[in-house]
């Protein structure tokens, strides 16, 4: 040591102590590690935020998914924390917060105002801050909490819903389309495993071709308790009714089946009618229910059979979620009044083609014959002579024959009751009658064409999906 003094000298030392630009270095060396600090700071915050950015959507999508499921169903508290939490194990699958974030998932639903509200909250650990153990102790915090929530409107209202399908000949090669293109409606109304005592849907299936084969019911709408019926499932339509002192104009409307009470027995004429053995076999009209297996058999026995009276369609497909039709059918079935604000109406109507049939009850008419008498011998003869049952009347296809008018003036009237109707036309021409029959029948906005199979199942599920906006928007 003395002899390093004695080499530099002392003088040089002491400039050495004394020299103030040495305490730069401590200050740069703290400032390197307050940079780093901060850098790392940044980094924990930033992981936070992008965290909670993950459990924001994850929040909103399972909030929207059990909205969806709450707009169709009744669900207890268990479901809705299954539902939730499935959802969020499906949107956050390999996030190092996932099991926390499912520990502290909380909803509330409030039935009043049909909206459900989820949170859920987790933390992060702070690594970079950490600084080999001290950085926590020093500057915490340990880990970053972060939080989020969602509310999300469901449906208060049940809905009923009357599908009504083409089941005619000309159907006979895209029956399997229609098949697909209703299971599908169906399994988004009324998803897989819902209890029947549970959803809030309720779809009737009427098939329709010459009339509409509604199986047990018909004697009951033909007037079978004062001996009308005729035997046939297949029924049709009904006409006004005169009876010398009043007019009753019934045929456009969905005024009950038996509501002509100034004579015991009424009148034939005043009930529903056949006239055609058109009907397909397995086609089968369902009344409303929400059993899926009932819906899904039915659909997948739909069969093609005959021409076309849409009108026979529209006017079932009106009765089935009429109020005045409670007593024909069963009483799970049995439609809510109008007026109930707790329920919204709604029908699809759909065809491929244009209507050719119409019926009308007949009293008399005129037959001729060969006659025989000794004074004139063999003449021809005609006379008038009661036949009272119904006719069928062919006629050519046209936006202004007496079938397609008909069917307009139904769906006029449905859509003056509140219901709102979907129309759809499975097929190319946009002037053809049929068309322009569903675009007419169609509320504003609901009108679909399906020109390939794709198109009509997608059409389908595209008005699934709209109803469930409906009624989950209101």
């Amino acid at each position: 040591m003395q002899y390093f003094r004695r080499l530099i000298g002392r003088p040089l030392l002491t400039e050495l102590a004394g020299d103030r630009k040495a305490s730069i270095l401590p200050v740069f060396g703290i400032m390197v590690i307050l940079i780093v600090v901060i850098a790392g700071i940044s980094i924990d915050v930033s992981r936070t935020v992008n965290a909670r950015e993950k459990l924001s959507f994850a929040i909103d999508a399972a909030a929207l998914s059990v909205a969806a499921d709450l707009s169709t169903s009744v669900m207890s508290d268990k479901q809705i924390t299954d539902a939730l939490a499935d959802s969020f194990k499906a949107n956050l699958a390999g996030v190092e917060f996932l099991d926390e974030a499912v520990k502290n998932l909380d909803f509330v639903v409030d039935p009043e105002n049909g909206t459900i509200k989820v949170s859920s909250f987790a933390t992060l650990d702070n690594y970079f801050i950490d600084m080999g153990g001290y950085g926590k102790k020093a500057l915490g915090p340990e880990t970053f909490s972060f939080g989020t929530s969602s509310q999300v409107t469901y449906s208060r209202f049940d809905v009923e819903l009357a599908l009504v399908v083409d089941v005619t000949g000309s159907m006979r090669n895209d029956m399997q389309t229609l098949r697909d293109a209703s299971e599908g409606l169906v399994n988004i109304l009324i998803p897989e495993e819902t209890k029947e005592t549970d959803s809030k849907v309720r779809i009737s299936l009427i098939p329709y071709s010459q009339g509409v084969n509604l199986g047990s019911y018909a004697e009951k709408v033909k007037g079978g308790v004062w001996g009308y019926g005729d035997g046939s499932v297949c029924v049709t339509e009904r006409q006004d009714y005169d009876d010398g002192e009043d007019i009753y104009k019934v045929r456009y409307t969905d005024k009950p089946y038996n509501y002509y009470v100034k004579t015991n027995p009424p009148p034939q004429d005043v009930f529903y009618g056949g006239g055609s053995n058109k009907c397909s076999s397995t086609s089968k009209m369902i009344p409303l229910t929400s059993e899926r297996d009932t819906l899904l058999d039915a659909i997948a026995a739909l069969d093609d059979n005959g021409g076309t009276a849409g009108q026979t369609g529209v006017v079932w497909g009106w009765n089935s979620i009429s109020p005045n039709y409670s007593d024909v059918w069963p009483l799970a079935s049995k439609p809510e009044p109008y007026d109930n604000d707790d329920v919204l109406k709604f029908a699809i109507i759909m065809t491929d083609g244009d209507n050719n049939r119409y019926y009308e009850f007949v009293k008399e008419q005129e037959e001729c014959d060969w006659v025989y008498s000794r004074r004139y011998g063999w003449q021809w003869t005609c006379e008038m002579v009661p036949i009272n049952r119904w006719l069928e009347r062919s006629e050519g296809e046209s936006y202004n024959n007496n079938s397609s008018k008909a069917q307009r003036a139904l769906c006029q009237n449905m859509k003056d009751e509140g219901i709102s109707i979907f129309g759809v036309y499975f097929g190319s021409k946009d002037t053809s009658a049929g068309s322009k029959n569903m675009q007419s029948c169609a509320s504003p906005g609901n009108y679909y064409k399906a020109t390939s199979s794709d198109e009509l199942i997608n059409a389908f599920a595209n008005i699934a999906k709209k109803i469930q906006q409906i009624y989950v928007s209101r």
